[in-house]
């Protein structure tokens, strides 16, 4: 499939968004950084727990079934540690200490056929950045009480984040290997 396709398919992403007031917390700090990038809208950060990328129907509708099998408590987090990747030139926002919880839900909502690289929670505040010094920040910590599929764009073009569908974390706390 190319770019510019119209067949149907949805960039997807499961992730987690901040509630409102951490949003802004966040948001406020990135714009703060003075490192030369865009900073991202309020209303666009989030946590990708798994990026799937273009997905048909079917990729979606299995998507699903995979996210209906989690049973997971919320998971607390706290981000304190601002970094950056030099590619794709970003300033994140992530944890220092991740939960494993956290870890478990990506892996598994990751699924087996998904790229190995080390799974590394951040929340993007500056894109297009000048890359900066790894360094602690006051903490900002929130409680995911669930985590959602989102689209970012379809037909194989980048665009507009929309939520399709929302999970609750609020199950037994625990390993994921006990999913349904």
């Amino acid at each position: 499939m190319t770019a510019g396709d119209t067949s149907g398919s949805q960039r997807l992403f499961f992730a987690l968004w901040p509630p409102p007031d951490a949003a802004r917390r966040i948001a406020d700090l990135g714009a703060a950084l003075d490192a030369g990038g865009a900073p991202v809208a309020c209303d666009k950060l989030h946590l990708t727990l798994a990026f799937h990328g273009n997905c048909d129907a079917a990729g979606r509708e299995a998507l699903i079934a995979r996210a209906e099998r989690v049973s997971a408590a919320p998971i607390d987090l706290v981000f304190d540690r601002l970094d950056s990747f030099s590619k794709p030139r970003l300033i994140w926002l992530g944890p220092s200490d991740p939960p494993q919880a956290l870890i478990d839900l990506a892996a598994f909502l990751r699924g087996p056929g998904l790229d190995r690289r080390r799974f590394v929670p951040h929340i993007t505040l500056q894109r297009k950045a000048a890359p900066i010094t790894a360094r602690p920040v006051v903490p900002i910590a929130w409680r995911a009480r669930e985590f959602v599929l989102a689209e970012s764009g379809a037909h194989g073009v980048v665009g507009a984040y929309r939520v399709l569908a929302r999970w609750p974390l609020a199950g037994e706390a625990g390993p994921l290997a006990n999913v349904k």
